[in-house]
């Protein structure tokens, strides 16, 4: 049992941590909520943009139609070799390359994405992801950024590093605050709602009761989103994220000698030697190699894999000695690497499907009524002193 004394103490802090960190968690809650559904709104808004008509009779592009498209728009002007592409996961999904900008003058990571008819090597059109813009096609991009950066660059993902710490600690002292005294006999008290004839007495009842039920998705939310946005503050107990070292060496041999022109039968054979490596997989992204005795990354989702989407298997393709050289599987990782390979479906909801995501969803959302309610229930209290 909690004595009186410490109660106090706790009530506070939990207080004190809605009022100074209340605008970033309602954002982080309200842009999350929407984020889980990315995949889904994008296309729905953007259906010119991101989406296609196979012809008829194909169930798919095929690897060769996917090799001859990426090759075919690495040789138009204006446009060049990619950086990545996102490979299409159903015939009716449009193909996607990314080539790296400068960041904002704020510092937001910008990506231009152009979208391609992969099947008729049609560019569709294209978008920065990374800003944020009243049209359709930005709103993704820039819900994005808010969630992430705050639009503010190094510095916001920094105060939502933070935020997230504040968010996992706060609703563990909520659930603290929130422990029955006598827990074998009071949990059904706690857990139910009531009304007592007084909006304050129900908004207190609905505060307690709706933030115990979702404390332990905001605890993973805050702390897997505090690791995607400042991962070295896990230094010794978790690892780095693979892609940071994968960028880093892309730019030292981007240094050295300028982007080839790859050819359908460069890329096709990339593809291949992936798809050997793992026949039932499904290749998703590729990461072009950035000179010509580069590597090339590309991405798997395997069956089992909690990443739905786009799965976390990488395999890396050595141009220099022609063969596989490292593959990052996410089913045979163990301790630390096996944990933080669970993170982002975890983060996004898409472990456990559109399950998952709803859940995700319902838990912005509470996070949002949790704050406001509690404000509300602060100042109401607070008032009468005036």
């Amino acid at each position: 049992m909690i004595s009186a004394t410490l109660r106090r103490i706790l009530r506070q802090l939990h207080l004190w941590s809605a009022l100074i960190f209340g605008l970033m968690l309602l954002l982080a809650g309200l842009t999350g909520s929407v984020l889980a559904w990315r995949h889904e709104l994008d296309a729905l808004l953007n259906p010119a943009l991101m989406t296609v008509q196979p012809p008829p009779s194909v169930q798919i592009c095929d690897q060769h139609c996917q090799a001859a498209s990426i090759a075919w728009l690495s040789q138009q002007s204006g446009y060049g070799p990619p950086s990545m592409v996102s490979l299409p996961l159903h015939a009716g999904q449009a193909m996607v390359a990314w080539y790296k900008l400068p960041s904002s003058e704020s510092g937001l990571p910008r990506q231009r994405q152009v979208m391609l008819d992969p099947y008729r090597q049609q560019i569709l059109g294209e978008r920065i992801w990374g800003e944020a813009g009243w049209h359709s096609a930005q709103w993704m991009p820039g819900i994005f950024a808010l969630h992430r950066y705050l639009l503010l660059g190094d510095t916001g993902k920094t105060i939502m590093a933070v935020s997230g710490l504040v968010l996992a600690f706060s609703s563990l002292l909520g659930l603290m605050l929130w422990l029955p005294r006598r827990p074998l006999t009071a949990w059904r008290r706690a857990l139910s709602v009531h009304w007592r004839g007084s909006t304050h007495a129900l908004l207190y009842s609905l505060h307690k009761s709706s933030g115990a039920l979702v404390t332990v998705v905001l605890v993973m939310l805050g702390i897997t989103g505090c690791y995607f946005n400042q991962p070295g503050w896990f230094a010794g107990i978790l690892p780095d994220k693979p892609v940071a070292a994968s960028k880093e060496k892309r730019g030292k041999e981007k240094e050295k000698e300028p982007v080839p022109v790859w050819n359908t039968g460069d890329i096709q054979h990339w593809l291949q030697q992936a798809q050997q490596a793992y026949p039932q997989g499904r290749i998703t992204r590729l990461q072009l190699p950035a000179s010509a005795s580069g590597k090339a990354e590309l991405r798997i989702l395997q069956t089992g894999e909690p990443r739905l989407h786009e799965g976390n298997t990488r395999i890396s393709y050595s141009l220099k000695e022609q063969r596989i050289s490292a593959i990052k599987d996410p089913q045979l990782a163990s301790g630390a690497e096996a944990v933080v390979s669970w993170f982002y479906p975890l983060h996004s909801g898409e472990a456990f499907g559109l399950a998952g995501k709803a859940l995700i969803s319902i838990s912005g959302i509470a996070l949002n009524f949790l704050v406001l309610s509690g404000l509300y229930l602060w100042w109401k209290r607070r008032k009468p002193r005036r």
